[in-house]
């Protein structure tokens, strides 16, 4: 058992490896000379890590911004500005259940996608490796379960939703330019749905965001590493006036003064948009052609589910916009819970909020135009932070990372399921 633990938590929680094993059975299978597998292999996974590492540096890098709306709105944050000791406590007490689920979870995935019409494979493990702790706390502090009916239900769980919301998201995703290939295998699923249905009943296709007449001076504006570096400049700027520059210099930034501060930390978000940018090119090259020759050969007709900032490089406005809506609903959601003195305090996650927020208005933006992306990211900005209000008391000892990670599926589906749990009794 302990050697299974080390490989599921070492090995195939990391997603470099997963990228790499499919690049080299994909080119393998099609007889490409030793060659030529090695550097396409190299190339997936250094692309896959600017894609990850990028992503998780930027999150980092939004940390700041809670500390100063906390101030501004005088709401003490909870949670740790650290995510590796707050992930460490949080799996304290369920990680194993976690990691078998996760494991046999991703087995059932590759099951399903061979045996069924549902032809989806969920290669975001970084992902999954996260919703099976969600599902394995909900299971641990709502069920009477012993420890092998908890992970065999867990991972059954899993694998139908590493494989369904792959699957769904692939029907709205056809509108959606530089999707060829692959799904979306990411915890922001449901809010995609939501935000292509609103998309379609309220929106514009034809009012294309990405063509916003702009005057031509700041055509620059449309370059993502450009506009992400002012905007997130702007926003540190502003916060850290609000917050106070005093304030800011001994609690934040380390005795830089606002324009320091918010220049630096501006420039660092542009730096880490264009890594992962980078990133993105490099390792679709390699990834799809590599897969597709894996999947004629044992999942015919396969599909691919990969992460969000795949997306990113053919919609710079609507990831700008996608953050700020989900961002600003957020915020009025939870000056709408301490209102009515909800008795958790919940603060927007803002790693999720900047990355399903983007999601949300891209799938927004490619179904419903300007208004499509406003109001899908927008209603997603609710989804989370009133999604979190209701999963966070059911979590148990997963909640601290939750506060942080918490993206729209764990806010949809951990209720729903929490609640599911708790009204059949508790098994």
């Amino acid at each position: 058992m302990a050697i299974l633990l080390y490989i599921i938590n070492n090995v195939l929680s990391q997603p470099i490896f997963i990228i790499g094993l499919v690049v080299i059975l994909g080119m393998a299978v099609q007889h490409k000379s030793w060659d030529k597998i090695l550097p396409s292999t190299i190339k997936a996974i250094i692309g896959f890590t600017m894609i990850n590492v990028g992503g998780q540096t930027l999150g980092t890098a939004l940390l700041p911004l809670q500390q100063m709306i906390s101030k501004i709105f005088g709401i003490k944050a909870p949670g740790s500005d650290s995510i590796g000791a707050t992930q460490a406590a949080s799996l304290a007490k369920i990680g194993t259940e976690m990691a078998l689920i996760f494991a046999l979870g991703f087995l059932i995935n590759i099951l399903m996608a061979r045996f069924t019409r549902f032809k989806f494979v969920h290669l975001s493990p970084h992902v999954s490796f996260f919703f099976a702790g969600m599902i394995a706390a909900l299971l641990k502090y709502n069920t009477n379960l012993s420890f092998i009916p908890l992970v065999i239900i867990g991972a059954l769980i899993l694998g139908v939703y590493m494989t369904l919301s792959c699957a769904y998201v692939n029907y709205f995703i056809k509108p959606v330019k530089g999707a060829d290939g692959f799904t979306l295998a990411h915890s922001s699923s449901s809010g995609l749905v939501v935000a292509s249905v609103l998309a379609k009943l309220f929106g514009n296709k034809q009012n294309d965001l990405e063509h916003l007449k702009i005057p031509k001076q700041l055509n620059f504006l449309r370059e993502m590493t450009i506009s992400l570096t002012i905007v997130m400049t702007a926003l540190f700027f502003f916060l850290g006036l609000f917050a106070g520059n005093s304030w800011l210099m001994q609690h934040v930034s380390a005795g830089e003064d606002v324009v320091v501060f918010a220049v630096l930390k501006g420039v660092e978000f542009g730096m880490w948009i264009t890594v992962i940018i980078t990133g993105v090119r490099m390792m679709l090259s390699e990834i799809i052609p590599a897969f597709h020759g894996l999947a004629d050969k044992f999942i015919p007709n396969a599909k691919p589910g990969l992460d969000i900032p795949l997306l990113f490089p053919n919609y710079p406005t609507s990831v700008i916009v996608g953050f700020l809506c989900s961002l600003t609903t957020g915020l009025i959601g939870m000056l709408l819970l301490g209102a009515t003195n909800y008795p958790i305090i919940v603060f927007p996650a803002l790693i999720p909020t900047f990355f399903t927020g983007a999601a949300t208005a891209i799938f927004g933006d490619a179904h419903g135009g300007v208004r499509g992306a406003i109001i899908g990211s927008s209603v997603n900005g609710f989804l989370l932070i009133f999604g979190q209000a209701l999963l966070l008391p059911l979590v148990g000892t997963y909640a601290p990372i939750m506060r942080i990670l918490s993206e729209t599926d764990y806010c949809v589906y951990g209720p729903i399921l929490g609640f599911f749990l708790k009204m059949i009794g508790g098994i």
